[in-house]
């Protein structure tokens, strides 16, 4: 049988967490986001395919986005 792989943080600061073991922890890693500021990266085979960030990490992002010149909104 075949061990459970955990989340493990990558050297990037990101909880990387396969998506085998994140569907049963959802909540839990929810709550990581949402207290802890741990952002998680959806692995599948080891390669990310999608991030868990809080709202507010969100906003961030895309206000930076914004502010980089050249973008739509950066007049």
């Amino acid at each position: 049988m075949a061990a459970t792989q955990e989340p493990e943080i990558a050297e990037d600061g990101v909880q990387e967490v396969p998506l085998t073991i994140a569907r049963p922890r959802l909540t839990q890693l929810i709550e990581q986001a949402r207290e802890d500021d741990v952002v998680s990266a959806f692995t599948v085979r080891g390669r990310r395919r999608a991030y868990l960030v809080t709202p507010d990490f969100y906003e961030r992002a895309l206000a930076a986005l914004d502010e980089q010149p050249g973008s739509a909104s950066a007049s």
